[in-house]
């Protein structure tokens, strides 16, 4: 029979072609305020960087476009004259080098095509590494980018250096030429419409005069200066160079109605419905880049003094004091600020924030510059400007619009002396200037929408330096579910077939995803019980509310809760096997926190009603059914260990094939439903101990739906418990989110999804090498360590391997219990620690895969990986050099004295780890860790005075051009300022979670202890793979454990006549079965005597008791017996046919009184066998491998010793050779290091040093000396900590955009009055075309449901090509027979 269920695949192959507000409701309210701009939100946060964004936007653009405008008329010779007011008040005289000149036209050349050249590289990247990052060469784009980038140089290069500033602004107000001529043939246009009637159709004529006159005055510019300035000769050049610019901004005529016309790819890139591909960009670039180097090249000919040697030497030429090197780094401040500006205006975009029409910069650029250059022409003189421009060479060549505004003797602002005609050429200028604020301001005010569409918010594709505005437009645009414009008909890399009947239409499905909640529970307490169940009774109640109350933006999903329970059988004389008491508890539980519900709810049951609570035998143990208040059904899975595999993977294991094998791929779905039902199918796992909110829930399954690249979200985790561990884990577990989840969230991917709050999209988990392969059983030492001690870790490794990206929620907070004893945060530890630097280093192993699947990896990422693994190798001996040095520097101790007094500890817990068990370990561990905490405070104590002491030492000698370094900048103390400041900063960027920072001092203090007796506990205990300690496992699995050979030695001991005096504590203890044997005994030891007294019989006889409990006793220890007796007994209750408990026995448990409140069911034959198959397949219990305690005996089966014996010996080598490097590199430092004289132009630099002959801090100039190791450990530990404080801002600063965005769903919290500003604020943020996808259709739509593009390469059409192969193989095969 063809299974279904089973097909996934494990190969090696190639690339992959809210009902409750989450804050405080006067929160929301000021943030909410920010949304209509009002001057009431001054204090709101949202509004402050509105502000600030938006002034630093428009006062950008101003300056931008202010220099680039007098750099272009600072490129023909001085033209000075002593008549003019400003030249007379300010006596300024500039002469314009040709080095000035020449660098002003490299500049203006640079800023046009330097972005070009960027994009060129970016793109032929993406082709080369992305193999859908293909398409056709769009020529049209091609042609109208390349005339206005034309435009642009010809008029900064040719037409500009011959006007004044005034003049060049007023020309580029005539870029609205053709939007005005478009205007103007479509109003003649419908004139000759002849189903109008002849009165319309010249009306429509008349009502085209006014365009006619406007477009008539604004091609005016290029004719009015060749006739009115006799100095001015560009006649020829200004009417192209203006042609080519109008033309060129293509956005201001291009419109809706275009799609569908010759335009329409243009339609689509401008609205962002499509995106610029990478061959159409390649070409695009190297045509404006060969076009700018012609004009700059015949522009820098035409000037007679300017040759090709001067441009090079310009280049070359490189200092502080010439004024073309000024004018040089200008530019490349104006490159970086046009890029800032562009950032700037996309992020504002992202946080729905948008600039007022009137006051954006394409509107109001232009007119701020010819206010400026009004100003300082005839107001203010400011000569400061003037000097500091004359400084690198430059003046501002200034004209006054009105010639009442100034005396006679000022003109010589202008670029020439007005004619003498009737009225100046300003006035016509100002109309100019009236008709480009009007159509600008048209341009980019936002359409009006309606709230059921779905919006699109792009930018300008292509940067234009030269016109930095232009590219500051943010365009929006209603996209309809049916447009036509979704269709892919020109993508080669989608081809589909619209006519295919097969063919998924987005109409035609039903748009609700699938949430499953799967729990893994061991043995919880009642706390961590009823946390995880009130988190779930919540999500339950959040669900009812958005499918009843179905608000606009509300996300729909259906929801089912699974929760596994391991090991939750035990035997019963009287039942056999039965649910042992924490299922009991947590039934008890469920009908506590849920009575009145469920009372309801069993009234409507007795109506006829769907029952509420039902038990169900299984294959794998049994299963209880609930139907929790809200509707939703809870599956508690009760898993029997001698039935079915035990521990969390497996029930991972359970659940992904269950829901995602039997639910989805054994339906008889069609192949199309059944791969859009995966890829809106999600799996949340969690903890038996997991607290969340609903709102964290949806924050993940949000952003799940918003991109398709992201395989998995995880959010941020909170531990809680009591106790110092507990305050040393929230401090580490804050610095973890705040530093490295958030820089490999930015830099790269997550490389470990929690189990205990982590979602997993369903179409990823299905994939090759993904679900298969997490069923492979560990068969080599190394697999013990990756595949069984960090299965959360090796998930994740190999979704990122098959190119999947796992993205961190910093705003999706779960909590659960930490681990409070000493013992049990080490040991488990002991598992997490080997089990990540075994995925890392495969995951580094394997990086060309990776890298070749995951386009979310880099090159970068995959080197920042290779420090922090470096860092974990060598952490031990690093932390240790630290300590040992910081102690000399602290109580100024010989250093040879300081080693051996911290070696000797150190040297005695590797052999006692060697040697000793784990709770001699552990107890060492501890006893060592209190001694070192002790000394960490003493170090810490030490070190502030020395900088209190370095920062008050004063030397009365010291010349006065000499400055000392502080002593908070002194070596020894920079390192633990610098922590301190970085730590503090991020508590201070993550207000709510601020208070952290107070269990930095249990952190700091705990250094030695987590770092190097931790690193060397998980190390040389890499053989146990246990998740606790090993009598706990062993008394889980029913065994008492073995003791070694120091332990039995030592009980010997205790068990002497002398031990038992000194050494009573470590004496034997009873055997736990003898004393359960002695206590039956006794029972029926009553029951005999009641029933001789009844019959008047003898007494048994105590002798023979004894003797039969001494019989038992000896074949209790008998382990050959034991492991036989198990083993048979095991395979006789695993195999199906003598599984006699499945019948009459196996319902027993049923018949609980507890119980008695459920109804009972049964499976339906096609899940019976589903179970069947998997647990023959992938679940049987262990019963012919090894189970995992027997690695922990000394003997020939112990296959991981010699794998941990190699390990820690490599590992503990290279941090003894490198902490014996350290030591003599600083025995040694006048002859290894380097010396590092501090100097500056000024004078010398001191710093502080200890005099050994005083000892005091003094004042020296001496040099520094610099050990190269030390020096390189520094930079390697800055390194990381530098990437990861960048990363956490930038992950800060989109969380923030993230919790801002939040606020369209919180309106209806906070306002009970809908107004239409509530409907602007509902609008669907799914469409944004921020996105980074190279096509919208291949996004999401807007209610968060996968579109359906035909892609034949998904993961179901991948495994039904594998399912057919495998069928004709297997034809092939049979037909001869």
């Amino acid at each position: 029979m063809d299974e279904h269920w089973n097909a996934f695949r494990s190969h090696k192959r190639g690339g992959l072609h809210p009902n409750e507000p989450p804050l405080p409701l006067w929160m929301i309210k000021s943030l909410q305020l920010t949304k209509s701009s009002s001057l009431i939100s001054t204090f709101s946060l949202q509004f402050a960087l509105f502000l600030i964004a938006h002034i630093f936007i428009v006062t950008g653009s101003f300056f931008s476009r202010l220099f680039l405008i007098i750099l272009s008329t600072n490129i023909l010779p001085s033209h000075h004259s002593d008549e003019s007011h400003y030249e007379k008040t300010c006596h300024i005289d500039v002469h314009r080098l040709p080095k000035a000149r020449a660098a002003s036209m490299l500049v203006l050349f640079l800023i046009q095509c330097l972005p070009d050249l960027l994009a060129l590289i970016q793109s032929l990247h993406r082709l080369l590494t992305d193999n859908k990052s293909g398409g056709r060469i769009r020529m049209t784009l091609i042609f109208f980018e390349s005339c206005r980038s034309s435009g642009l140089l010809l008029l900064y290069l040719y037409v500009f250096p011959t006007l004044d500033s005034f003049r060049a602004l007023f020309a580029l107000t005539a870029v609205q030429f053709l939007p005005m001529f478009q205007s103007m043939v479509s109003v003649m246009a419908r004139s000759f419409n002849d189903s109008f009637p002849l009165a319309r159709r010249l009306s429509i004529l008349l009502s085209s005069i006014p365009h006619f006159i406007i477009t008539m005055v604004i091609a005016s510019s290029a004719y009015i200066w060749s006739i009115g300035g006799k100095e001015f000769d560009r006649y020829l050049i200004l009417p192209l160079a203006l042609l080519l610019f109008s033309l060129g901004f293509w956005e201001a005529w291009i419109t809706p109605n275009h799609a569908g016309s010759y335009f329409h790819h243009l339609y689509q890139i401008k609205y962002g419905i499509r995106k610029v591909n990478s061959p159409t960009r390649i070409t695009l670039s190297l045509i404006r880049i060969s076009i700018g180097l012609f004009i700059f090249s015949h522009a820098a000919s035409s000037t007679i003094d300017l040759k090709p040697d001067l441009f090079r030497k310009v280049l070359t030429s490189w200092s502080f004091s010439y004024s073309h090197t000024r004018i040089l780094l200008l530019g490349l401040g104006v490159l970086l600020l046009n890029y800032s500006l562009r950032v700037c205006t996309r992020l504002l975009a992202a946080m729905s924030l948008h600039l007022p029409s009137l006051l954006h910069p394409l509107t109001i650029s232009i007119p701020l510059s010819l206010l400026a250059s009004h100003l300082m022409c005839n107001v203010f003189t400011l000569c400061s400007l003037g000097k500091t421009l004359a400084k690198i060479g430059i003046t501002y060549r200034l004209v006054a619009p009105f010639p009442s505004l100034q005396s006679s003797s000022s003109f010589s602002c202008v670029a020439w002396h007005p004619s003498s005609h009737l009225f100046s050429d300003v006035y016509i200028a100002l109309l100019w200037l009236i008709v480009s604020i009007y159509r600008s301001y048209s341009l980019v005010s936002p359409p009006d929408f309606d709230k059921s569409d779905e919006v699109i918010e792009s930018m300008p594709a292509i940067s234009n330096g030269l016109a930095i505005d232009q590219s500051l437009v943010v365009f929006e645009h209603s996209l309809a579910k049916n447009d036509s414009s979704l269709d892919d008909e020109d993508d080669p890399w989608m081809e589909v077939n619209v006519n295919d009947p097969l063919r998924i239409r987005s109409d035609e499905l039903d748009k609700v995803s699938t949430l499953y909640v799967c729990a893994t529970m061991w043995h919880e307490t009642k706390t961590e019980m009823t946390q995880m169940f009130k988190s779930l009774l919540k999500l339950d109640e959040e669900r009812a509310v958005c499918e009843n109350k179905k608000r606009k933006g509300d996300i729909q999903f259906r929801l089912e809760v699974h929760i596994f329970f391991d090991d939750a059988w035990e035997d019963q004389s009287e039942c056999g096997r039965t649910p042992n008491q924490f299922f009991r508890l947590f039934f008890d539980l469920i009908s506590e926190m849920t009575e009145k519900e469920l009372s309801s709810m069993s009234e409507n049951e007795e109506e006829g009603g769907a029952p509420t609570r039902m038990l169900v035998n299984t294959s794998y143990g049994g299963r209880l059914v609930v139907r929790l208040p809200a509707g939703t059904l809870m599956f508690v899975h009760l898993k029997d260990k001698k039935l079915i595999r035990h521990k969390k993977r497996w029930s991972q294991v359970m659940y992904m094939y269950y829901l995602l094998g039997h639910r989805i791929m054994d339906s008889h779905m069609s192949i199309e439903d059944r791969q859009l039902a995966a890829d809106n199918t999600y799996i949340l796992a969690i903890d038996g101990d997991s607290k969340f909110e609903p709102e964290a829930v949806l924050r993940l399954l949000h952003l799940m739906q918003m991109k398709s690249d992201i395989g998995c979200a995880c959010g941020r985790i909170h531990p809680i418990g009591n106790g110092v561990m507990v305050w040393y884990q929230k401090f580490e577990y804050a610095i973890a989110h705040w530093f490295q989840k958030a820089a490999e969230h930015v830099l790269g991917c997550v490389l470990c999804a929690p189990g205990c709050f982590s979602l997993f999209r369903a179409s990823a988990l299905m994939d090759d090498n993904i679900m298969h392969k997490y069923t492979k059983t560990a068969q080599e030492p190394r697999h013990f360590v990756q595949y069984d001690q960090g299965e959360d870790r090796w998930l994740s490794t190999l979704m990122l391997k098959q190119g999947y990206r796992i993205e961190y929620v910093a705003a999706s907070d779960a909590e659960t219990y930490a681990p409070e004893g000493f013992e049990e945060f080490f040991n488990q530890r002991r598992r997490w620690t080997p089990s990540s630097v075994a995925n890392t280093v495969d995951l580094l192993a394997d990086y060309k895969r990776a890298l070749a699947n995951n386009n979310s990896m880099s090159f970068l990422y995959i080197l920042y990986q290779f420090i922090v693994i470096g860092f974990s190798m060598l952490g031990p001996g690093i932390i240790f050099s630290m300590l040992v040095f910081a102690q000399v520097a602290a109580f100024g101790v010989d250093s040879t004295s300081m080693m051996m007094y911290n070696a000797i500890p150190i040297l005695l817990y590797i052999s006692t780890c060697f040697i000793m068990e784990s709770s001699v370990q552990l107890f060492f561990a501890k006893i060592l860790s209190i001694v070192y905490a002790f000394v960490m405070l003493a170090v810490l104590v030490a070190t502030t005075s020395q900088i209190i002491m370095e920062s008050e030492s004063s030397h009365p000698t010291v010349p006065r051009l000499t400055y000392r370094i502080p002593g908070v900048l002194a070596p020894t103390s920079l390192f633990i300022v610098t922590m301190v400041g970085i730590f503090a900063g991020a508590a201070l960027l993550h207000p709510q979670e601020c208070s952290n920072i107070v269990h930095g001092t249990v952190f700091f203090l705990l250094i030695p202890s987590t770092y190097v007796f931790l690193s060397l506990y998980s190390l040389i205990n890499l053989n146990v793979i246990n998740w606790g300690t090993r009598e706990a496992v062993a008394k889980a699995m029913g065994k008492a454990p073995e003791a070694s050979a120091s332990e039995r030695w030592i009980r010997r001991m205790a068990n002497s006549s002398i031990g038992k005096i000194i050494l009573p504590s470590l004496q034997c203890e009873s055997d736990p079965h003898v004393e359960a044997l002695e206590r039956r005994l006794e029972m029926m030891d009553r029951k005999m005597n009641e029933m001789n007294k009844e019959k008047k019989k003898e007494e048994v006889n105590a002798f023979d008791r004894l003797r039969s409990l001494s019989t038992f006793d000896e074949s209790l220890h008998s382990k050959e017996n034991e492991v036989k007796e198990i083993s048979s007994a095991r395979r006789q209750e695993s195999t199906k046919d003598s599984m006699t408990q499945r019948g009459v026995n196996r319902l027993q448990w049923m018949d609980a009184e507890y119980l008695q409140v459920c109804e009972r069911g049964r499976l339906k034959a096609s899940e019976e066998r589903f179970w069947d198959q998997l647990i023959d397949t992938y679940l049987k219990p262990c019963i012919n491998r090894l189970q995992p305690q027997e690695y922990t005996v000394d003997g020939d089966i112990d296959k991981l010793l010699p794998h941990r014996n190699n390990i820690a010996f490599a590992i503990i080598l290279l941090n003894g050779l490198l902490v014996l490097a350290i030591f003599l590199i600083q025995r040694n430092k006048e002859i290894l290091s380097f010396q590092w004289t501090l100097t500056d132009t000024v004078g010398g630099l001191t710093h502080v040093k200890m005099n050994p002959m005083t000892g005091k801090y003094e004042e020296t100039d001496e040099p520094l000396e610099v050990d190269p190791l030390g020096m390189g450990i520094i930079v390697f530990l800055s390194t990381i900590l530098i990437v990861q404080t960048v990363g956490m801002i930038i992950h800060r600063v989109t969380t923030l955009f993230g919790a801002f965005q939040e606020l369209n769903a919180m309106q209806e919290a906070c306002s009970n009055a809908p107004s239409k500003k509530d409907d602007d604020d509902l609008l669907l943020e799914a469409a944004r075309s921020m996105v980074d996808t190279s096509n919208y259709s291949l996004s999401h739509g807007g209610d968060g449901f996968t579109r359906s593009t035909g892609d034949t390469n998904n993961v179901l059409y991948k495994l039904q090509r594998a399912r057919l192969t495998q069928r004709l193989q297997r034809g092939a095969v049979e037909e001869p027979l």
